[in-house]
């Protein structure tokens, strides 16, 4: 079998993908190379951001051999899954593959708001020795955790926060039921009763027609005063602009983003407040992730056309 790898899937799963297929490598093929060789492969791979805009139907038009892609990365609401099915081309991602990596990076960002951290440290670094103008900072043991987006990894942040910070959970999901929510350590609530009794608010669900800046104004407003929003799902689901007020005006004692509204993002208001910090969407990009990843990926596009794979550790 021969397989085309199109992004910087990790040397563990390429490793193992040459054991079983003639493998070409190219990270820098443009739509129109793709659309002439794809045909020439059964197996494609790559990650979201990268297939986006290039796994269309002027592409998949003469697909050829083509029997599965493979995406090494979580969401799948950029493509055409339709239409990728009706070419008799299965496509397989990774519900799950970095929740562990997603829910210790939104706690990471909480606790730099909590605790006032790389406020603390921009002063040292300008020789300013601080120590007791930051007992402002909170604990978090005990306070309400409320979680936007059930899933994979809103289960893992709340087992985090419930087991390790004895936290109460609050969860809103238009998809789970309550015993799906207690399952996962949250009771289930309308998200205007979440917003009203949370201390943290943390959003964890896909960016969709329903959920574009599902947290704007309105919502800002009866959020708890000296609350702390973070958003590790996608850019979009919170207005900026809203944020910024609330922000500004102490209304919300942090936020902290690891997704913006549009990407990449240089220049923001946001980045002169001291209550906000925020990451390059790199929340899901860890070593331990990324390899789990490319092996997972490899051996499910393997199994799909047959391959029996010896057994291959996920989490090392």
């Amino acid at each position: 079998m021969k397989a085309l790898v199109i992004d910087h899937i990790h040397a563990e799963g390429i490793q193992l993908l040459k054991e079983y297929c003639d493998v070409d490598i190219n990270h820098n093929i443009t739509p129109e190379e793709l659309a002439r060789i794809i045909g020439n492969y059964d197996i494609l791979l790559g990650r979201a951001t990268h297939l986006t805009g290039r796994i269309e139907k002027p592409i998949l038009e003469n697909c050829g051999n083509l029997k599965v892609i493979g995406i090494a990365s979580v969401g799948l609401d950029q493509f055409d899954q339709e239409y990728i099915e009706s070419k008799g081309i299965k496509l397989i991602n990774l519900p799950g593959v970095n929740s562990i990596s997603v829910a210790e990076h939104t706690v990471a960002l909480l606790l730099c708001g909590m605790r006032h951290i790389l406020l603390a440290f921009d002063q040292m670094k300008k020789g300013i020795w601080n120590k007791h103008g930051f007992s402002s900072a909170l604990e978090l043991h005990g306070k309400t955790a409320g979680i936007i987006g059930f899933g994979n990894i809103g289960k893992t942040v709340a087992d985090i926060l419930k087991n390790g910070f004895k936290m109460n959970i609050l969860a809103y999901d238009p998809y789970i039921t309550e015993d799906d929510a207690r399952t996962g350590g949250g009771i289930l609530v309308p998200l205007e009763d979440l917003l009203k009794q949370s201390d943290v608010v943390t959003i964890h669900a896909p960016l969709t027609d329903q959920t574009f800046h599902m947290i704007g104004e309105e919502e800002l407003k009866v959020m708890k005063r000296g609350s702390i929003l973070l958003n590790a799902g996608r850019g979009g689901i919170i207005d900026e602009s809203a944020l910024y007020k609330y922000l500004s005006n102490n209304h919300l004692l942090f936020a902290g983003l690891d997704v913006q509204e549009v990407e990449p993002c240089y220049h923001s208001p946001l980045f002169q407040l001291n209550n906000f910090v925020a990451s390059p969407h790199i929340a899901g990009l860890t070593q331990d992730a990324l390899s789990r990843a490319g092996k997972r990926v490899v051996i499910e596009c393997l199994e799909h056309l047959g391959v029996e794979i010896s057994k291959v550790p996920l989490n090392s």
